[in-house]
């Protein structure tokens, strides 16, 4: 059974709205030495990356400026090839990446709403 995009787009949302304030008191430098706080945020990675595998290609094309073919691909990286994942680069997609990644997930669920 399908889900719907609208809960999946919110899932979205929530995970990054986790991220956010588990990063918020946080340097990148002290975030390099919070391995609990990575593993979270990488957690919260891998549920916005298979949340994006259960929205349809006609829905993501309303935002080609995401990469959604990377969004998806992240948890796989993360889950199976967990070694070549460090806090610079899980820093840098919630420093970089999320911001951007929240606007196109609002207007999109906008969209589905109106």
């Amino acid at each position: 059974m399908a889900r719907r995009s609208d809960v999946v787009l919110e899932e979205i949302l929530e995970a990054i709205t986790l991220i956010d304030q588990a990063l918020a008191n946080h340097t990148q430098a002290s975030f390099a030495t919070a391995i609990f706080v990575q593993r979270g945020t990488e957690r919260a990675l891998e549920i916005i990356s298979e949340a994006v595998r259960h929205l349809p290609d006609t829905l993501l094309d309303v935002r080609p400026e995401i990469s959604w073919v990377d969004v998806r691909a992240l948890g796989n990286r993360i889950r199976h090839e967990y070694w070549r994942v460090d806090s610079q680069l899980i820093w840098a997609i919630a420093m970089d990446d999320l911001p951007p990644l929240r606007t196109a997930v609002t207007d999109l669920l906008a969209r589905l709403r109106s």
